[in-house]
C-alpha cells in the first residue's frame, strides 16, 4: 500500500520527518520566495488552480493531488499546523533548515505514516465540530448568502444531492472542520470531482469581489460544509472513520 499525505502550507514551514508526509506550497504560482522552499513541491505544476489560492485556500492542493498524483494507492491532505491525532503509532519529529543545514527537531506528536489502517476504512475525516445549526453558525462567521448560492449549485449540477443538502442545512448542527481527509485515491478523486464540479462554476461568478481578505477564502469555508453533505449522501456505501486532529505549534 502506497500512501502520501500532502501537507499544505502557504509559506515555509517545518514538515514532519516522515516519508509519508509530503510538504507542498499552496498558491505557489504567486509565491515570491521560491528559493526558500526548494525541497517543497508546489501546486503550480501540471493541471492546477494555484492562481486561485486566495479563494480556494488548501483546496488548490486538493485539486493538484486529484489531477497530478497518479501513483499513490491512498492520498491525504493535511495542513501545516493541523494533523490527524495518532491512534497507536505517532511521531513528534519535524525538520527545518538552519543556515542551509537540515535539522531534525521535536514538536507535538501526530499520527505517523504507519498509523493509518485502511483494512476496514475507505476514508478518514476530522471528527464533527458540533456547534449551532449549520446556517446559523455559518452566518455568524461568514456571509450567509454563500450557502444559498451553493445550494442552488447543487440543484443545478448535482441534483441527486438535493435531499442530503436540504437535510444538512436545516437539521444538522455540525461540520467537518479543516478540509483534511485521507482516503483511497479513487475515492479521493470521486469526492474531488464532485466538489469542484460545484465550486469551479461558482468561482467564475466572482460574487465575492467585495469580500475582505478573510471572507475571500469562501470556497474553503463552503467545502468544510460540503464534505458533510457528500458523506450524508454516500455514508451507507462507505466506511468512514472520524479522527481527532492536533493543532501543532510552529517550530
Amino acid at each position: 500500500m502506497s500512501l502520501k499525505i500532502y501537507v499544505a502550507g502557504h509559506k515555509k514551514f517545518s514538515p514532519p520527518f516522515d516519508a509519508t508526509y509530503v510538504p507542498i506550497i499552496g498558491g505557489m504560482s504567486g509565491y515570491e520566495e521560491k528559493g526558500e522552499v526548494t525541497d517543497f513541491i508546489g501546486d503550480d505544476t501540471g493541471d492546477n488552480i494555484s492562481h486561485l489560492n486566495n479563494i480556494f485556500c488548501e483546496l488548490t492542493v486538493q485539486y493538484w493531488i486529484w489531477k497530478n498524483d497518479h501513483t499513490s494507492d491512498y492520498v491525504g491532505l493535511n495542513h501545516y499546523r493541523r494533523f490527524f491525532q495518532k491512534k497507536e503509532n505517532g511521531t513528534n519529529l519535524f525538520y527545518k533548515y538552519i543556515e542551509g543545514v537540515k535539522v531534525v527537531c521535536e514538536g507535538n506528536e501526530i499520527a505517523a505514516g504507519d498509523d493509518f489502517d485502511f483494512s476496514n476504512v475507505d476514508m478518514i475525516v476530522p471528527v464533527k465540530h458540533h456547534a449551532e445549526p449549520v446556517l446559523q453558525q455559518y452566518a455568524r462567521f461568514h456571509v450567509l448568502e454563500d450557502m444559498f448560492l451553493i445550494s442552488e449549485q447543487i440543484k443545478k449540477i448535482q441534483p441527486d444531492y438535493v435531499s442530503a443538502c436540504d437535510f444538512y442545512f436545516n437539521h444538522c448542527n455540525y461540520f467537518h472542520h479543516t478540509n483534511m481527509i485521507v482516503a483511497k485515491k479513487e475515492l479521493f478523486d470521486e469526492y474531488s470531482s464532485w466538489l469542484f464540479s460545484l465550486l469551479m462554476p461558482l468561482a467564475e461568478d466572482k460574487f465575492f469581489v467585495n469580500y475582505d481578505k478573510l471572507q475571500m477564502r469562501v470556497m474553503g469555508f463552503l467545502s468544510e460544509r460540503l464534505l458533510s453533505v457528500w458523506i450524508l449522501k454516500n455514508r451507507k456505501n462507505l466506511a468512514i472513520e472520524e479522527r481527532s486532529y492536533v493543532q501543532i505549534k510552529e517550530l
